[in-house]
């Protein structure tokens, strides 16, 4: 199995801590978007969409974050992050939908794209109006998603799943955008204790680690923006 990522960007974060999770063996290939390796003809191949993650695994191909997850959590059913009740998958399925439109979409990635994947992708200044319409998105969701949590471990109860993988990947990403996580105490306790798990913990240190040393020869392209500011690469 083969996952193709871009190390700086904060969509990794999750896909890595549940590869590190399930103990799956797969190998990371790095697509530097800064370089355009994502418009090389054979990368177009595999995600036509030209972003970033996509799977690779005996021939089948996979695009989009929130499918790759489920693939991974498919290959281990025994570990519960994929429910097997219907109930429980349902739940699941409600909260990945949510990530994609409202948690990324609309609030931390529409501000991740404005500060820091425009200005790597030489796309131009941030959109102002973009950006206070992503904080003010972000407030709104966070809201929903921190009233959720109230009484809970996970986003299930007790059940730790790949909803949490999928939108606990965004938390370091709203902290490095400077968006007011702080106000938001569910997220936090519940963010701390997905961020006390060892194979999260391995994921952070490994981006921060693959972030800085990208940064280093790319400081020309990318103006003081800090580790945790990701690139949108759904």
């Amino acid at each position: 199995m083969k996952i193709y990522v871009f190390p700086p960007s904060g969509r990794i974060v999750g896909i890595v801590a549940l590869k590190n999770y399930l103990a799956l063996a797969c190998e990371l290939k790095p697509i530097d978007l800064g370089r355009g390796d994502q418009r090389a003809p054979e990368y177009v191949s595999l995600n036509p969409n030209r972003k970033i993650p996509t799977l690779e695994d005996d021939g089948m191909v996979l695009w989009e974050s929130n499918s790759i997850l489920f693939y991974m959590a498919s290959k281990r059913p025994e570990s519960g992050v994929w429910p097997s009740d219907l109930e429980g998958q349902a739940d699941v399925l409600r909260w990945l939908f949510w990530e994609s439109a409202h948690w990324d979409a609309e609030s931390v990635g529409m501000v991740a794209y404005e500060k820091a994947s425009k200005n790597l992708l030489g796309l131009g200044p941030p959109d102002t109006t973009f950006i206070a319409r992503g904080e003010q998105n972000f407030s709104r969701f966070a809201a929903v998603l921190n009233d959720s949590l109230k009484g809970k471990t996970w986003l299930l109860g007790d059940r730790l799943t790949i909803a949490d993988f999928s939108i606990g990947g965004l938390v370091p990403t709203a902290e490095g955008m400077a968006l007011p996580i702080a106000r938001f105490p569910e997220i936090c306790r519940w963010y701390k204790a997905l961020a006390s798990l060892p194979p999260w913990q391995e994921a952070l240190a490994a981006r921060d680690a693959a972030a800085a040393s990208w940064l280093s020869k790319r400081a020309d392209k990318w103006w003081g923006v800090p580790l945790h500011q990701p690139v949108r690469s759904r």
